[in-house]
């Protein structure tokens, strides 16, 4: 089995939100429910239809893409019933296993609240923002018909998900209890603290940063050395020729 361990050239592909630590590793940023609202350019609810493992030509880590049916649209330009791809680090093929630790993992027939943003890139696919923290599985509630939203650890053998062998929690966290918090800050145009995301484009960036200044947020100066690392990085590959 091969597991990814991040970098600075793998936060940028991934858009891992972490900070340097004097031993070189990274710590996840933890989002709150509204800095996921306000980084994803789609909120919905959806039913994995089908995944698929894949490995680009010359990479020596597999990928899944998953593909998402929308069944309820709470922010970005959709309609429920269109599908979009989700593409995340890790995958299971022909006996080999790629991991990377917190990326969540997408099973054919689960339910799911997702936070989404669209890959910088020219075909349109879409990654889970905050790696797991933007993802819930969705399971039904016996009797009252209402969805409750949990932290699944799915196993990526699993052919198809199953609702019914989920355990539900005697505490639980009800699907449209998040979404009444979602459309919430949607409603006032909540923008939370800015920090720096890598991998999202610079204009995206730019943007973050300067609509946290307009509205009086503090703006965490600890992300400068990220952003000084991930443009470093950048330039040395455009020095490579792109490589």
């Amino acid at each position: 089995m091969k597991t990814l361990r991040p970098s600075i050239p793998m936060l940028v592909a991934c858009a891992l939100v972490a900070l340097p630590s004097v031993a070189g590793a990274t710590t996840m940023h933890p989002f709150s429910l509204s800095e996921l609202t306000y980084v994803a350019d789609l909120v919905v609810e959806a039913e994995v239809e089908q995944v698929e493992v894949e490995r680009q030509v010359g990479a020596e880590y597999l990928m899944t893409v998953a593909t998402l049916r929308l069944t309820r649209v709470v922010k970005g330009a959709a309609i429920e019933g269109d599908r979009v791809l989700v593409r995340e680090w890790g995958g299971l093929l022909n006996g080999e296993r790629t991991e990377l630790p917190s990326a969540p993992v997408y099973v054919q027939g689960e339910r799911v609240l997702v936070f989404l943003e669209q890959e910088n890139r020219p075909d349109p696919l879409w990654r889970t923002v905050g790696l797991v923290q933007g993802k819930w599985t969705l399971i039904d509630e016996p009797g009252t018909g209402r969805d409750v939203a949990l932290k699944v650890a799915n196993d990526r053998a699993t052919p198809r998900f199953v609702e019914t062998d989920v355990v539900l929690p005697a505490v639980r966290v009800y699907c449209d209890d998040l979404v009444s918090v979602v459309a919430a800050d949607l409603s006032v145009e909540h923008v939370p603290a800015y920090v720096r995301i890598p991998g999202v484009p610079e204009w995206k960036d730019a943007r973050f940063k300067e609509q946290a200044e307009a509205a009086g947020q503090t703006i965490d100066s600890r992300w400068t050395a990220v952003r000084a690392s991930i443009r470093d990085h950048q330039a040395a590959v455009d020095a490579q020729g792109g490589e």
